[in-house]
């Protein structure tokens, strides 16, 4: 992957902006590609890129880049599978290629077609595109929202960037915080886009097109993920159609001219990845991390699925210091506080010592329903026959229980269920995903913060997306397109941000574009069946995996947070610098002797709010990465 980098001035043609001040922009950058950087600067308009050199590693497929007819230039994020069948029929058209980067393929694509090329692109991709005869600016994201893009706009200029703080400095000053942005933020941990943190900047929403010209301003989508009316009926050859496309996806995505590899967790979504690639000749070694402590490590079972299917495995423990907990808040860079962060940073630290691409298996659980929140959306009707005086008893007794150390306590899957219960039909859903309750906000909110908010309704944001499904289709159809719409973004940006902080490409076969159009065509039985999901890839790895694997209960990647907050140690001494430096620093946002007590409570088993402190804790960073004004060293050219 790279980073890209721009400022169109289409309200002043003229204007030049100081070279130091472009250079320090793309080096905030730096890390997302280390193998080198190109700038395009002219009269109104400067185009940044950072490389990570993986298709044509030659001078040739350098960034950004300029049509044959000089009319138009790109900067590129990402990757264009299929650019080969792509390329042949341009050639036929009578476009010449230079490179064997697909950058060019699809800079050739837009001479061609314009913006009817994003209907024939299957890929991961960010990129923005100038034409300098109508003086026009198209940025576009990718259809699932893999690759990233922010943008920033006043009444004469837009900037874009892979990563927003890139964005601010001498020549864009940091915007004030959104108030309804944070009050998502401290909802769930994560900011689906357009959402920031900060006002006039915004995130592209996947599957969009932004056209910007002196003379207008308009967003659309050219892609929209649709469910048909009525489910494709069940039926055994179902396995096959998606073995197939997985099959074609994981062959397509194989395609690199730098060394790949695997991310394998042993669980289902990794293993299938592993599968379909072994089934292509390849022998990629396969990269795991694992915790210390019963309960929270995989690596066994990774180790023993790579043995089976012949894989060299490279492993490493977790490390716990303070240096590894900051520098993972740092990379993620804006409000993001995903506690699988920590092991992915160190997962693709340990990959970057021996490959430049990963192929992982982020999706599988939105696309075949194997979060267990789904199993719960099935309980949370019965629970709302109990009385709401019984039900509102039973939450008020769940700090009696106790807040032991395992992944999902019975103390925390109770608390969630009552509470998703109480939120009442389609909402209960997007109440699974809830960080912060209400009762936390109020006790944490500074009241002004709070009068700014009025109906602001992030639970209802997650569920909006449920609209748009059929009426013919069922609840759990509607909860998967909720989570893909909303929640996967999230998980997205993790992967991405923690992988390019070590200048790592990763792809997600199971997120190939046609591949997710076939899986909201199933039948609620193709996917949870007999109390499990993931139906196909269970019936799909039969007998293609070691005895006993495909039983396994889902683990997920997820570290035992709550002990973190609870345990002195790197954590606890982290926390207490960021909250110190908040009170002498911080907006009021919170009330930081509310957050001292709310972590006393947690400390003492009265509360059990790991994920919320973590929150409360990427906040403060987040702040503190704003107050540092001093850019990075520009990059040697």
């Amino acid at each position: 992957m790279c980073g890209i980098i721009g400022i169109f001035a289409h309200g002043d043609p003229s204007r030049i902006w100081p070279t130091a001040d472009l250079d320090a922009m793309i080096a905030a950058l730096g890390h997302r590609g280390p193998d080198g950087w190109g700038k395009q600067v002219e009269p109104g308009l400067f185009f940044g890129h950072t490389r990570l050199a993986v298709l044509d590693l030659s001078p040739a497929g350098r960034q950004p880049m300029i049509s044959p007819d000089q009319r138009h230039l790109i900067t590129f994020n990402g990757e264009i599978y299929r650019f080969q069948e792509l390329r042949r029929t341009l050639e036929q058209r009578g476009h010449r290629f230079t490179t064997q980067a697909d950058t060019e393929v699809l800079l050739a694509a837009w001479v061609e077609w314009g913006e009817a090329c994003l209907d024939r692109l299957n890929g991961i991709f960010a990129f923005a595109i100038y034409d300098r005869q109508e003086r026009t600016l198209f940025l576009a994201r990718d259809h699932l929202g893999v690759k990233p893009l922010f943008y920033w706009q006043d009444a004469d200029s837009i900037a874009f960037a892979s990563e927003p703080l890139a964005l601010f400095g001498p020549i864009i000053p940091l915007p004030k915080p959104h108030a309804p942005d944070l009050d998502t933020f401290f909802t769930y941990n994560y900011l689906p886009a357009p959402a920031t943190g900060l006002q006039n900047l915004r995130q592209l929403p996947p599957g969009h097109l932004l056209t910007i010209s002196p003379r207008s301003f308009r967003l659309r989508p050219y892609w929209q993920l649709e469910c048909p009316d009525s489910p494709l009926p069940w039926r055994a050859d179902l396995v096959e159609q998606f073995q197939e496309r997985l099959q074609r996806s994981v062959q397509d995505q194989l395609i690199s001219d730098a060394p790949l590899g695997l991310f394998l967790s042993g669980g289902l979504d990794s293993t299938a990845v592993a599968v379909a690639t072994r089934k292509t000749g390849h022998h990629p070694t396969a990269f795991t991390l694992g915790f210390d402590q019963p309960g929270f490590d995989e690596r066994p079972a990774a180790r023993e699925c790579a043995h089976f299917l012949n894989l060299e495995m490279a492993s490493r423990p977790f490390v716990w210091n303070e240096l590894q907990i900051q520098q993972t808040l740092d990379d993620m860079r804006e409000l993001l506080a995903d506690a699988s962060c920590f092991p992915m940073w160190q997962l693709a630290r340990l990959a970057r010592e021996r490959v430049t691409v990963v192929l992982a298996g982020d999706g599988g659980d939105e696309l075949l329903a194997g979060y267990d929140t789904y199993k719960a959306g099935a309980w949370t009707p019965w629970v709302r026959r109990i009385p709401a005086p019984l039900r509102r008893a039973m939450l008020a007794l769940t700090p009696l229980l106790p807040a032991d150390r395992s992944r999902y306590s019975p103390r925390l899957v109770l608390e969630r269920l009552l509470t998703a219960a109480e939120a009442g039909p389609e909402r209960d859903h997007a109440s699974f995903r809830r960080i912060f309750p209400d009762a936390l906000k109020a006790r944490l909110y500074e009241p002004e913060w709070r009068d700014q908010l009025h109906d602001h309704d992030p639970i209802g944001d997650y569920i909006r997306p449920m609209a748009r499904i059929p009426a013919g289709r069922s609840g759990l159809t509607a909860r998967q397109f909720a989570d893909l719409n909303h929640f996967l973004p999230g998980v997205l940006a993790k992967v991405d941000r923690m992988s390019m902080a070590h200048g790592l490409e990763v792809r997600v076969p199971l997120l190939d574009r046609e591949l997710v159009e076939f899986c909201f065509r199933l039948p609620d039985e193709a996917k949870r069946f007999q109390g499990q999901g993931k139906r196909l890839l269970r019936e799909m790895l039969a007998g293609e995996t070691p005895p006993g694997h495909l039983r396994r209960p889902k683990a997920g990647f997820l570290p035992p947070v709550d002990g973190w907050f609870r345990a002195p140690g790197p954590m606890s001494r982290i926390f207490q610098d960021h909250l110190d430096w908040a009170r002498h620093h911080a907006n009021g946002w919170l009330r930081w002797e509310a957050v001292e007590q709310v972590w006393t409570e947690h400390r003492q088993g009265r509360l059990n709010i790991g994920f919320a402190l973590l929150g409360i804790l990427q906040f403060i960073n987040w702040q503190k990465q704003q107050s540092r004004t001093t850019p990075p060293h520009p990059p040697a050219a």
